[in-house]
């Protein structure tokens, strides 16, 4: 598991990632050349939420009819997700030259993750545990929850970025 966390901090540490979230930055202002900052914002994490919630219930629902998930099956999916979505709002706001602003933004990133997966993994056992005898209702109710958790969690953590980042306000500690 530790090698699946280091190879998780490289890739998401990767500056192609940085250019890759400009990429689809430009795109979107392409796409919507009218549109304000705070409008491509909540589009950018609109995005990340979706992608985050199909993670988690593709993963969760499953899991749920044969009892288990390995624990970070989609941890590396949706941290790659949240850690484009606040590259992507960082750049939008003119803060993505600040390295420690970045920094603390993906290690919120990955904090969420990590939250929303062991809410996944206990939402499994104790559907597990309610539900023995219905597996095709676990699985709803898995796919469901998952998929929520996964939304909440790209929602909070954009929402917490878009603001530090607009704002220009300190991340972490004074400048």
């Amino acid at each position: 598991m530790g090698a699946m966390y280091a190879a998780l901090a490289k890739t998401v540490l990767d500056d192609a990632h940085r250019m890759r979230a400009r990429e689809d930055l430009e795109r979107l202002r392409r796409r919507h050349p009218r549109a304000s900052k705070d409008e491509i914002a909540r589009r950018v994490i609109r995005r990340a939420a979706l992608q985050c919630a199909a993670a988690g219930g593709l993963l969760a629902g499953p899991a749920a009819f044969f009892g288990a998930v390995p624990f970070g099956a989609d941890l590396a999916y949706q941290a790659v997700a949240l850690n484009r979505m606040v590259l992507s709002l960082a750049a939008l706001y003119g803060a993505d030259r600040d390295a420690r602003g970045r920094t603390v933004g993906i290690v919120g990133a990955f904090a969420a993750g990590i939250s929303s997966e062991l809410a996944r993994q206990g939402l499994v056992r104790l559907l597990r545990a309610t539900l023995p005898r219905r597996p095709g209702t676990r699985t709803t109710a898995g796919a469901l929850a998952g998929g929520a958790l996964g939304f909440a969690a790209a929602l909070a953590v954009g929402r917490w970025a878009q603001d530090a980042f607009r704002s220009r306000r300190p991340i972490l500690g004074r400048r």
